[in-house]
C-alpha cells in the first residue's frame, strides 16, 4: 500500500517541481520580443561630402550665404594681411547728388556701402575689385559716379593695422537686369574661394 501511494504522489511532485520552470520559461519567451524592440538599431551611415568628385574644392553645406550686414574675412598674399569686409547697405537705384548726372538711357545705377577693416598684423595694400553679378550671369564692374545722395564713394590706397575705410561703390547695369550678389576680389591674391560674396 505504501509503495502504490508513493507512486501516486510522484507525478504530482514532478509537476510541482516543473511548474516554476515552465512559468519562468513562459516569462522569458514573453520578454524576449520586448527586449528586441528596445535594442537600438544600427545607425545608417551618413554620407560626407568631401568635395572629392572632380577634384573641386570642398563644399561646406552648413555655411550660410553672406547678406547685407554680414562680414567676411579676406586674406592677402602676404603673411599677416587680413581684412574684415562688410556689406553695410545696398540701394537700387542709386542717385547722384548732381541733378544733371545720371546713367545713360536704358541703364541704372545700383550701389553698395562697403566697410573694410585691417584686422591683420601688417599693413594692407590697395583695394581690390568689387563686382555686381546679375541673374543672367553677367558681371558688372564699379563705375565712377562721385558722391551719391546716400553718401561718399569708397576710396583707400592702403590700410594700416586697425584702420577702417568705408564708402559707396556704384555699378551701372541694364534697366531690366536684377543684381543677385556682390563680389569682392582682393588685389593682392587670386579670386577669393567663395568668401567674398554677398547675396542681395
Amino acid at each position: 500500500m505504501r509503495q502504490s501511494a508513493a507512486r501516486r504522489h510522484t507525478p504530482v511532485l514532478a509537476a510541482a517541481a516543473l511548474l516554476p520552470l515552465l512559468l519562468f520559461g513562459a516569462t522569458a519567451c514573453q520578454s524576449a520580443p520586448g527586449e528586441a524592440a528596445l535594442a537600438p538599431a544600427a545607425a545608417p551611415a551618413v554620407p560626407v561630402d568631401d568635395g572629392a568628385p572632380g577634384g573641386e574644392a570642398p563644399v561646406r553645406s552648413a555655411a550660410k550665404a553672406a547678406h547685407v550686414g554680414d562680414s567676411v574675412r579676406v586674406d592677402g598674399a602676404q603673411v599677416g594681411q587680413h581684412l574684415q569686409a562688410v556689406l553695410v547697405a545696398y540701394v537700387d537705384p542709386a542717385i547722384s547728388v548732381e541733378k544733371n548726372y545720371a546713367p545713360p538711357a536704358g541703364k541704372r545705377w545700383v550701389a553698395a556701402r562697403m566697410s573694410f577693416v585691417n584686422v591683420g598684423g601688417a599693413s594692407y595694400g590697395a583695394l581690390g575689385r568689387v563686382w555686381a553679378h546679375d541673374g543672367a550671369g553677367r558681371r558688372h564692374p564699379v563705375v565712377p559716379t562721385g558722391e551719391l545722395t546716400t553718401g561718399k564713394p569708397l576710396v583707400f590706397d592702403s590700410l594700416e593695422v586697425g584702420e577702417r575705410a568705408e564708402g559707396w561703390v556704384v555699378f551701372e547695369i541694364p534697366e531690366n537686369a536684377r543684381i543677385v550678389r556682390l563680389q569682392y576680389e582682393d588685389a593682392n591674391m587670386q579670386t577669393n574661394s567663395g568668401g567674398g560674396f554677398w547675396e542681395v
